[in-house]
């Protein structure tokens, strides 16, 4: 009787119903592909850590974390401008040097000014560094030149330009810095009278 071709009683083929069953667990390839599943997990949750550009305390990490605008003296002028009544607009691209504050009513344009960055001469805020001298004389220089060419632009079309310095807004100057300020954009003199470059002598640019 040839036992290869005979099914038992339970439908068992007699060369595997004495071995075990292997579990899919134990089988080389199941192991491998879990394996490789649980390294690529691993290799996601690590976060990457991108350099830093700047090494802390260096003057170029100084420098990088100046705002270009809305800085804290900015803020300081418009809070006091908009308290005193006066509504205007901030940083319009229409204007050469996107000017700080703008208020058409006056025909007045201010800037609010770093000393150093604007090059503040006779300021004890402003020296040129010592360090790299040849690449922050270049950039420095070209930032004056730019002030000047664009309060030049706006005079020509008829604008007055008002330029509040830095150092002119520390806490025993700012007061009295701001109230002059205030009065030369109403055109208020010493004795409290408007002048002719008061609201309804001036037009308003829309």
């Amino acid at each position: 009787m040839d036992l290869d071709n005979t099914v038992l009683e339970h439908g068992e083929c007699p060369r595997t119903s004495g071995a075990k069953a292997l579990k899919p667990s134990k089988v080389v390839g199941a192991d491998a592909s879990v394996t490789s599943v649980k390294l690529r997990k691993r290799t996601k949750s690590k976060k990457t850590v991108k350099p830093k550009k700047y090494e802390r305390g260096t003057r170029s990490y100084t420098m990088s974390r100046i705002r270009g605008k809305d800085t804290k003296i900015e803020v300081l002028v418009r809070s006091y401008l908009f308290r005193r009544g006066l509504r205007f607009r901030k940083n319009d691209k229409r204007y050469p040097g996107r000017p700080d504050v703008v208020l058409p009513r006056y025909r007045t344009i201010v800037f609010v000014n770093g000393c150093f960055w604007h090059m503040h001469e006779g300021c004890s805020k402003f020296s040129m560094p010592k360090s790299n001298v040849e690449f922050w004389t270049a950039k420095l220089v070209r930032n004056h030149e730019r002030d000047i060419r664009q309060r030049a632009e706006l005079e020509g079309d008829g604008w007055r330009v008002l330029v509040v310095w830095e150092c002119e807004l520390t806490v025993k100057l700012r007061e009295e810095r701001l109230e002059r300020l205030y009065r030369e954009i109403v055109g208020e003199d010493d004795s409290g009278d408007v002048g002719a470059e008061s609201a309804g002598d001036l037009p308003v640019l829309v």
